[in-house]
Parts: structure tokens; C-alpha cells; sequence
């Protein structure tokens, strides 16, 4: 029974090392790191504006990418069902008292998607692609 139950421990653990990885305050659901992140510091042009440590020594960068903004509505519905939301009639969204409700100013990164979705203070929201960076030699 102890084998077992450690059997069952140990995947937990090793998930929920590696999804709350990114350094500083972050909260984290499912496989979504949230980030506050000010507007004047997103950029559209294509360079990095925003980078974050792993815990296993590499870095994500946060950058525009012309394929990842036309499917900005994909990731954003894909982070809302993540939450707990369900999309009704194509317009409206519900969910149980107990699913997460995004915040605005915040950036939501998805390592395993490759994409980043970022909520403006004017509820607007664009999509980003994430890249996981090779780890640099100390």
C-alpha cells in the first residue's frame, strides 16, 4: 500500500514542480502561469518583452508572431475552458463558483502550448507565442 501511494506521489510532485516554474509571484492553473505584466511593456513588433526563468535553469520568451495572433481567440477560449468556463451560444461564457476568473494586467503563459495570452486593462486581449530557450552554461 506505502508503494503505491508513493507511486501516486511522485508524478503529483514532479507536475507541480515543473508547471509552477517561472520565478516571482505567479499563481498557476492547470497549465497556465499568470504574470502581471504592464501594457507599455508589450510590444507587437516581434521582439522578446518579456522573459522568465524556469526552475530547471532554461528561460521562456514572450514575443508577437503573426500565426499565433490570428489564432488569438483559439487561445483564449482554450485558457477560459482551462478555468472552468464553458462558452454558450458563442457569446456568452459560464461557469461553477468555483472556476478561475482571469485578471487584467495579466499575461497567462502556457509552456506546453507555446503561447501566451495577455488581458489589457480594457478587457481587450492579444495571444504571443512562448519559446522555451536552451539552458545556459554558468
Amino acid at each position: 500500500m506505502r508503494n503505491l501511494l508513493l507511486l501516486l506521489f511522485i508524478p503529483i510532485a514532479i507536475t507541480l514542480n515543473s508547471c509552477s516554474s517561472l520565478g516571482g509571484t505567479t499563481a498557476w492553473s492547470g497549465n497556465w502561469i499568470e504574470k502581471e505584466i504592464k501594457p507599455s511593456q508589450i510590444v507587437k513588433n516581434g521582439d522578446v518583452f518579456a522573459e522568465y526563468k524556469l526552475s530547471n535553469g532554461r528561460t521562456c520568451s514572450v514575443f508577437a508572431d503573426a500565426t499565433i495572433d490570428s489564432d488569438a481567440r483559439f487561445y483564449h477560449t482554450m485558457l477560459w475552458q482551462d478555468f472552468g468556463w464553458t462558452l454558450k451560444n458563442d457569446k456568452t461564457w459560464t461557469a461553477p463558483s468555483s472556476a478561475r476568473e482571469r485578471k487584467l494586467g495579466h499575461i497567462y503563459i502556457n509552456i506546453k502550448r507555446g503561447a501566451a495570452v495577455y488581458y489589457y486593462p480594457d478587457r481587450n486581449y492579444s495571444a504571443f507565442k512562448v519559446q522555451v530557450n536552451p539552458k545556459e552554461d554558468n
